[in-house]
């Protein structure tokens, strides 16, 4: 199983009900729905711009373990 991060994302309430409604016609849950957002885009981006190279990802932080 891969590791997984939780991070905090801030939206107006306008913008979280329409997700979650969006998401609830399309029978998943917000968290799902947002993945699939997300996988979508990546997979578009990586066909628009070429395979995101495993240094680049080596780049990036990952948010703080908070839980102290």
């Amino acid at each position: 199983m891969k590791n997984k991060v939780a991070f905090e994302v801030k939206l107006d309430e306008d913008m979280y009900k329409k997700l979650a409604y969006v998401a609830e016609s399309e029978k998943m849950n917000l968290n799902n729905y947002i993945l699939h957002l997300a996988r979508t885009n990546i997979a578009y981006f990586e066909r628009v711009k070429g395979k995101i190279k495993p240094q680049d990802l080596a780049k990036v932080a990952l948010p703080e373990d908070k839980e102290d």
